[in-house]
């Protein structure tokens, strides 16, 4: 029973147990996109191009219906680049996703639609 309980024990604490991914897909030119959103102990990570860039997302508010999440990003010089995101991911439905990329640097906003799948 001891066995049982300690195999139990270290199947729950495991990270991978509780391994949650977003994936959404959105077109641009005919041409389509999957940003992928893996959650981790601090909130979600976005890798792109190849995992040549990491984005680190915060989780702003969760509940059963939605999942809101946060990202800023800054250049490694002064004055490369700024921006904050905000994604949106509806948790049932048509589990749409809304992200809206602000710049205040160029004075840009993007608004990106689409739609999510969970894969655990």
């Amino acid at each position: 029973m001891r066995i049982i309980s300690i195999l139990l024990a270290l199947l729950l604490s495991s990270p991978s147990a509780f391994a949650e991914t977003w994936i959404c897909s959105w077109s641009d030119d005919d041409e389509t996109f999957n940003d992928t959103y893996v959650r981790t102990v601090n909130g979600f990570n976005e890798s792109r191009d190849g995992d040549a860039l990491d984005f680190t997302w915060e989780v702003v508010h969760e509940d059963e219906s939605v999942l809101v999440l946060h990202s800023t990003i800054t250049g490694n010089s002064i004055g490369s680049y700024f921006y904050t995101s905000i994604t949106q991911i509806e948790k049932h439905g048509e589990n749409r996703f809304v992200q809206s990329i602000i710049s205040p640097m160029n004075s840009g906003q993007i608004i990106t639609e689409g739609e999510c799948i969970v894969v655990q």
